[in-house]
């Protein structure tokens, strides 16, 4: 593996432990947010270990697992976790869509998403092996 994808891979790690400490705190929409980001970092290492190159400043799951030649091996689910996070990343920027979303953030949903959101992680890890 080479050293920039443990960085990425790191970061992610970092995401997912903050994404649950939010939880814990009953931070849901900051979870989620920590969610978005966590898949985030692992595709971008997948996407770094795979080409080289410095990895696209994009935000939506979708668009950079296609980038990194991942979609077609991304399960329906998968795909549906991705397309849902990426909402947390672009959506809570704007205050009309931030309370949206910020009502659908229950426990149940948050600790559902928070749980998706490890295995999407472990299973991008297992790519860089």
């Amino acid at each position: 593996m080479r050293a920039q994808t443990s960085v990425w891979i790191g970061i992610a790690e970092d995401d997912l432990e903050a994404a649950e400490h939010c939880y814990e705190g009953k931070r849901y929409l900051w979870a989620m947010f920590m969610c978005q980001q966590a898949v985030e970092k692992a595709l971008k290492a997948v996407y770094f270990e795979k080409t080289g190159l410095t990895p696209p400043k994009k935000h939506d799951l979708i668009s950079l697992a296609g980038t990194a030649n991942i979609l077609d091996q991304c399960t329906k689910e998968m795909k549906d976790l991705f397309r849902r996070l990426s909402l947390y990343y672009i959506e809570t920027r704007y205050p009309d869509k931030r309370a949206e979303l910020e009502a659908k953030c229950t426990p149940e949903h948050t600790k559902n998403i928070l749980q998706r959101s490890m295995e999407a992680v472990k299973w991008l890890k297992s790519m860089l092996k």
